[in-house]
């Protein structure tokens, strides 16, 4: 199908979705939607292993939401846009594949939520800012923010980020693990498709098993995570790749994985 909000390119086996909705990407219904099509087409594409979330414009990844638009919503309105965006987010959290966030702006409010739930944040040195500003407004984060925070800087921290409506740049994001990596903007998108071509050579349904591995088991006691452990590996034995690397490596040579 084709977007207003957005476009996909595909090399290999890494799909970028560029954002495009000048002049800062601004979130509106309307742009939800395409964002939960576009996840849910990329989630559905069997020969892409990594799928890379940049923008097309030069100052915002996602500056928040559209403000105009979200005041005229009643309380109805309100709980429906917030869905949107959860099941958004959600498709990414879920997909069997590498999802990486490349913050190459401001990333606020529902920007740093969408980016929340991908598995990789890097984030061009600079100028940009990253967080969740949304009390400072007197509103609720509504798409992901009050649950992925905590799990990814700790508790302590989310709640004085998200109680302040604190943002701030890359170094601070960094030093407290909203970020995975700080890169210069003069090779920003060079060195994040670099690192998602790496990975995406590797073995693509051994790197989504693991993934829903860990994110389906993290929060169960130990015997029950355990157990989710051997779901998927058992169910990764089953494909191409397991049985080509581990006849690659009694071979001494190189596996050649095909994502199947």
């Amino acid at each position: 199908m084709g977007y207003q909000f957005l476009n996909m390119n595909r090399e290999d086996r890494v799909l970028t979705i560029n954002l495009n909705r000048p002049p800062t990407n601004p979130l509106s219904r309307g742009f939800g939607e395409e964002l939960l099509k576009a996840f849910t087409e990329a989630e559905g594409m069997d020969d892409v292993n990594v799928v890379v979330i940049t923008s097309a414009l030069e100052k915002a990844f996602i500056a928040g939401a559209d403000i105009k638009e979200m005041s005229a919503m009643g309380q109805a309105e309100s709980e429906a846009f917030s869905k949107l965006l959860q099941d958004a987010n959600n498709t990414l959290d879920r997909m069997k594949k590498v999802v990486i966030a490349a913050i190459n702006g401001h990333a606020l409010g529902g920007g740093c939520e969408l980016a929340m739930a991908c598995d990789y944040r890097f984030m061009a040195a600079g100028k940009a800012l990253v967080g969740l500003p949304e009390a400072g407004l007197g509103i609720v984060p509504g798409a992901g923010g009050t649950q992925r925070l905590p799990r990814l800087v700790g508790l302590a921290k989310a709640k004085d980020i998200l109680l302040w409506g604190k943002v701030m740049g890359p170094e601070e994001a960094l030093a407290i693990g909203l970020v995975d990596r700080v890169i210069p903007a003069e090779s920003f998108l060079d060195e994040v498709m670099e690192f998602a071509h790496r990975l995406a050579s590797g073995a693509g349904k051994a790197l989504g098993f693991i993934k829903v591995a860990v994110n389906e088991a993290v929060d169960l006691p130990m015997e029950q995570a355990l157990a989710v452990e051997r779901k998927y590996g058992l169910a990764n034995l089953l494909t191409h790749d397991a049985k080509e690397g581990l006849t690659a490596f009694g071979e001494k040579r190189k596996p050649n994985f095909l994502s199947r």
